[in-house]
């Protein structure tokens, strides 16, 4: 076959490729030419714009936040739900599970929290491979009182088949050195060593959970804001640029502490709400979280 000259067998490459809908093989056996050269000559009709594309629907919000809110803040994961809260407890499980199908952790660390325990629905079996090899940690104490009833760990260790590391005592004792039974310490060593970390966030104020629970008095929560404290993560506090903070707390909590929060690799905070915007700020200000997944409203927030 015969072209009067260049742009013309272009320009025929492109219409049987993307009007006439034919391979690559079929194009070059038709014209008589390689299949390289017909790659080569599309990829002209693209330079020289006698292809052109028109996209006719927007990119959809949420993706556009997620990919904002990553190049903002260096995040290695971002997801944004739907602004209600079952959603962000499905899509945060979903992420979890996720990240254990593509890079097979060996251990994954959950901290207790409102947020987290909405993950709970979304943790049946079979959604996800079994992973027998990896071991799910506790990353601070799980008690409240008798129980907890925003502890999940054991329902993810359940889920995926694997082995569960809890720390069966209070998040707050009243003898420090309770943490110095081998029991606790080694637990605590291994919580460490995990490749992710799936927590909230806690604010501060009447709505943080810490007050409603009891384990934090008005008159420290009011006396902690004073001091210019922002936030806490497994009971760690921090400030407005997200630097640690030293509270009276400190020698009573069974949680792993700020050397090994920073060295998490992957260190994922599940958080949305008014509420949850300044410690979030101060959080990514401070650049020891890594993952982000909240609502569309706290990502607009977050990015003003």
């Amino acid at each position: 076959m015969t072209f009067k000259d260049h742009d013309d067998l272009v320009t025929i490459v492109a219409w049987m490729y993307y009007m006439d809908g034919l391979t690559q093989e079929k194009i070059a056996q038709e014209i008589g030419i390689s299949r390289t050269k017909v790659s080569r000559l599309l990829s002209e009709a693209h330079e020289k714009g006698i292809v052109q594309f028109r996209i006719t629907k927007s990119l959809p919000e949420y993706y556009l936040l997620e990919r904002e809110l990553k190049h903002r803040f260096n995040l290695k994961i971002a997801v944004v739900a739907p602004q209600n809260g079952d959603s962000l407890g499905q899509f945060a499980a979903e992420s979890l599970f996720k990240f254990i199908n593509e890079q097979k952790p060996r251990r994954v660390g959950l901290g207790w929290s409102t947020t987290v325990s909405l993950m709970a629905p979304y943790l049946s079996k079979g959604i996800v491979q079994t992973c027998q090899r990896c071991s799910v940690h506790d990353l601070t104490g799980s008690f409240i009182g008798q129980r907890n009833p925003y502890s999940i760990s054991w329902r993810v260790a359940d889920a995926i088949d694997a082995r569960y590391v809890p720390l069966p005592v209070p998040v707050l004792v009243e003898n420090p050195t309770l943490k110095e039974e081998s029991t606790i310490s080694n637990a605590l060593k291994e919580a460490e060593k995990v490749d992710i970390a799936f927590v909230g966030m806690g604010c501060m104020g009447t709505k943080s959970t810490l007050l409603k629970t009891g384990l934090v008095s008005k008159e420290m929560m009011n006396d902690l804001e004073m001091k210019g404290c922002v936030g806490e993560v497994l009971m760690r506090f921090f400030d407005k640029e997200g630097r640690p903070m030293k509270s009276p707390l400190d020698d009573r909590i069974v949680s792993i502490d700020w050397p090994a929060i920073k060295n998490i690799p992957v260190f994922v905070v599940i958080a949305a709400g008014e509420e949850k915007v300044a410690p979030l700020r101060a959080a990514l200000f401070g650049g020891w979280v890594s993952g982000l997944i909240t609502d569309v409203q706290t990502a607009k927030r977050l990015l003003e």
